[in-house]
């Protein structure tokens, strides 16, 4: 079977890997119920689009990946209707919120884990740099590796840095997830990838089937699926990007 992802919204996926089912980085709130990301240049409510799935097909996921804990990647509720059997995998840094969140399966990765023939890489980084991102703190991103089905790099809020590059280098996934909606906070530091670092890592990894998400969904998101579609047109790179549309299931 090959690797699916179904983008949901925002940065949430079910990724379909080795016969299972992952739920990445949920947040289902609906249209309008959370606030604005603090200290950014508006404010409207998140989030900015309803959900265009049944909350009834989280009930079936074998597992739930978190890659950090901000609000518009694991909201209030999430945390309410999700099944507390459901396992959890996080980081070392998480495990104790989900612990308090009441879920009771949870193993947090530090580097390396093995679970079901998918070998989990846990990769850590930046997600802003300077003091924003000492402020905002590290976030995690998951490399995802089987034997028959290839691999997806899930590479969570993690600004592009050399460690990113290195890891595109060394690994080169089938597959790759990035969060690139040029987020930006009020004095201006972008929280997130940028136009320019899709680019990059489409030259970097011209094997690697890049999807682009965190758009169009949290107030602070200045990149929408136009201006960013428009972009690769103009680079002419769009053939090796994919910018899905919510609830959209794509295969590979």
């Amino acid at each position: 079977m090959p690797i699916s992802v179904q983008h949901i919204r925002h940065v949430t996926s079910i990724i379909s890997i080795n016969g299972k089912r992952l739920l990445i980085v949920p947040m289902l709130s609906e249209a309008g119920k959370l606030s604005p990301v603090p200290f950014t240049r508006n404010y409207r409510r998140n989030p900015l689009t309803s959900l265009t799935v049944s909350l009834h097909i989280f009930e079936d996921v074998d597992a739930i990946l978190l890659t950090h804990r901000h609000f518009d990647h694991w909201d209030t509720k999430s945390l309410s209707i999700l099944n507390k059997e459901t396992l959890v995998f996080c980081s070392l840094r998480d495990q104790s919120f989900v612990q308090k969140a009441g879920f009771k399966k949870i193993i947090a990765i530090n580097d390396y884990y093995e679970w079901e023939g998918i070998q989990m890489r846990r990769i850590e980084g930046p997600h802003a740099p300077g003091i924003t991102g000492k402020i905002l703190g590290t976030v995690s991103g998951f490399y995802l590796n089987t034997m028959s089905e290839g691999s997806i790099y899930i590479v969570g809020d993690c600004i592009y840095t050399p460690n990113i590059e290195k890891t595109f280098r060394d690994l080169s996934p089938d597959v790759a997830l990035l969060n690139a909606s040029e987020a930006e906070m009020i004095w201006g530091t972008i929280i997130t990838m940028t136009r320019e670092d899709i680019a990059r890592i489409a030259q970097l990894s011209p094997k690697t089937k890049l999807l682009a998400v965190h758009l169009d969904t949290i107030n602070h998101c200045k990149l929408s699926r136009k201006q960013l579609s428009d972009f690769l047109k103009e680079q002419d790179i769009n053939g090796s990007v994919l910018i899905p549309e919510d609830g959209e299931i794509i295969s590979f």
